[in-house]
């Protein structure tokens, strides 16, 4: 199905940059939140919201939102009871957006908003009891030019960034800690990442997932949308949330 998710994706893309280079408010889940211009949200971030009301905030005192976007995982975490929470985007349109939401929800001293790529800029002995990153799945590229981070949010080429993420998560993950990622098997290469995630010492595993259909002509006239429709011409796309266990 991967041929699925670069196709749409592509798209994806196309409209998001063209959609959303000015700074929006945008609500989501009865919530407003800051959409600084150069950072992928409005709808984009309906996959993410659905996440965030997923992830099992319970007992976790501390958090790690990667590639935090709007922010809208880390201050959900932060107002469920998570005392401290790490925002962390290598985009910085992101970390300032996800610091003004932080403090539009009155949770800014509970979020940390970092300019990092991955792990990289985090304190070496940082550990959480949570983790969650709805991560760019689309196994493919496009072209990128200097300070457009909208590419990053869609496409993962070789799922190099997924390998790096998953080699070093197992030491940042406190001895109780979990680790999240969203992602959808109809548009990424599901089995791919369990391979990576099993070399590096974690099962995947399904925790919870919602699907819905797509009329193919509302798709689009490509190949790939007629490939991928069932016998009543609908295109099946689910959006899940998987545990990575040690």
């Amino acid at each position: 199905m991967r041929e699925l998710g670069r196709e749409m994706a592509t798209g994806a893309l196309q409209d998001a940059r063209r959609l959303c280079d000015q700074d929006q408010v945008f609500t989501l889940h009865g919530k407003e939140w800051h959409q600084l211009a150069g950072v992928v949200g409005s709808e984009y971030n309906t996959s993410t919201g659905l996440f965030a009301e997923w992830l099992p905030y319970a007992g976790a005192a501390s958090m790690l939102e990667m590639g935090c976007g709007c922010g809208v995982a880390a201050v959900t975490g932060a107002l469920a009871g998570c005392r401290e929470v790490v925002a962390v985007d290598i985009n910085p349109h992101a970390v300032a957006s996800t610091k003004l939401n932080a403090e539009r929800y009155g949770v800014g001293d509970r979020v940390d908003c970092v300019e990092s790529d991955l792990f990289a800029g985090l304190e070496p002995d940082a550990r959480f009891d949570l983790v969650f990153w709805n991560s760019p799945f689309i196994d493919g590229d496009t072209e990128r030019a200097d300070g457009d981070y909208f590419a990053d949010h869609f496409f993962d080429p070789g799922y190099r960034l997924h390998e790096r993420f998953l080699t070093e998560l197992p030491q940042r993950l406190t001895d109780s800690g979990r680790a999240f990622l969203g992602f959808s098997s109809a548009m990424g290469d599901a089995d791919e990442v369990a391979a990576i995630a099993k070399r590096n010492g974690m099962d995947m595993r399904p925790f919870r997932s919602e699907s819905f259909s797509v009329p193919r002509q509302e798709m689009g006239t490509a190949e790939v949308f007629q490939r991928a429709a069932d016998e009543r011409g609908e295109i099946v796309i689910d959006l899940s949330l998987v545990e990575l266990v040690r």
